[in-house]
């Protein structure tokens, strides 16, 4: 049954890799990817990929976990799985996965009783997946590099971290954007100190509001057209033929 061992973690690898995936989407849910409309995703999409990805993953998780308990290479129990540290292949890696499988359970359960449960509770359960994740990266760390494991088996973890850090600094980085105003985008520290003490308007002159400019370039034309009184136009009189006598 050893190749079933070898198909155990390949399903293992790859649930941590959609996992990876669903919490990028989830990072990256309330940043310019959705607010950009030229740019961006629409948000109903971001939001199907994010739900569909996540039951992807659920059953990626649950082959992983049938092809453990199916296999005799590691001599697994049902109760190992949901009971941590009770595992006699592998206790401390096996009992990372185990808290992992309880927290996707808690997830799963209290998404399908969202409606009769309070907000808050499924708030906090479902921010619970961010804690799944490292938990998850720790439990394949010490189960891909048990038993002299070859260093390449570690790429997938790494790839995955390598996700999640680009998805925050992403999202950092789009929050200091977003938080400074539109006038103020592009100055240099100088220029915005000064412009905070009022040595510089709030705002360039090549930025001011094209509203304001049409609105002083029209108050002429206006106000002529009112003092201006309204001129009928000349009524154009064709003289006719005389009319000839028989």
């Amino acid at each position: 049954m050893l190749q079933l061992w070898f198909v155990s973690r390949a399903l293992g690898a790859m649930g941590l890799l959609l996992l990876s995936l669903v919490v990028v989407l989830g990072i990256l849910h309330n940043t310019s990817v959705v607010k950009n409309a030229d740019l961006g995703l629409p948000r109903f999409v971001l939001v199907a990929l994010h739900r569909n990805l996540s039951l992807i993953t659920v059953v990626f998780v649950a082959l992983h976990v049938v092809t453990v308990l199916v296999t005799d290479y590691v001599h697994l129990r049902v109760v190992d799985v949901f009971v941590p540290g009770i595992a006699e292949y592998n206790p401390i890696g096996a009992a990372f996965g185990t808290v992992a499988t309880d927290l996707i359970l808690a997830i799963i359960l209290t998404s399908v009783l969202r409606s009769r449960i309070s907000r808050r509770v499924w708030f906090w359960v479902h921010w619970s997946s961010y804690l799944c994740w490292p938990i998850v990266v720790v439990h394949a760390v010490l189960n891909l590099s048990f038993r002299g494991t070859t260093w390449w088996t570690l790429v997938v973890p790494l790839i995955a971290t390598l996700a999640i850090l680009g998805a925050l600094i992403y999202r950092r980085r789009d929050k200091r954007r977003t938080a400074v105003p539109v006038a103020e985008r592009g100055r240099v520290p100088e220029e915005a100190i000064r412009a905070v003490t009022g040595e510089l308007p709030l705002a360039r002159a090549s930025r001011a509001d094209p509203g304001e400019a049409v609105t002083e370039t029209m108050a002429p034309v206006e106000a002529a057209t009112e003092v201006l009184p309204a001129v009928r136009p000349a009524r154009r009189v064709v003289p006719l033929a005389p009319k000839r006598r028989p």
